[in-house]
């Protein structure tokens, strides 16, 4: 599942783990995602001036406040 999550929602870059910041982890609570499994999708930022791309994804748990779906 993907959904587009405004910036300012999400941790600051710079705050994350490499696993969070490439979709391996969840942002928020850092569990252990299989990306296309058990993640959602947040919306891949594109590369800046001052920093890589990064792929931001959640747990279902954090995002839905559930973890069956």
């Amino acid at each position: 599942m993907s959904i587009h999550v405004d910036e300012d929602l999400l941790p600051a870059v710079e705050t994350l783990t490499a696993e969070q910041r490439r979709g391996a982890a969840c942002v928020w609570c850092e569990r252990a995602l299989q990306p296309g499994i058990d993640d959602v999708d947040l919306g891949a930022r594109r590369a800046t001036r001052n920093g890589p791309a990064w792929f931001p994804r959640g747990c279902r748990l954090c995002c839905y406040g559930r973890e069956d779906w």
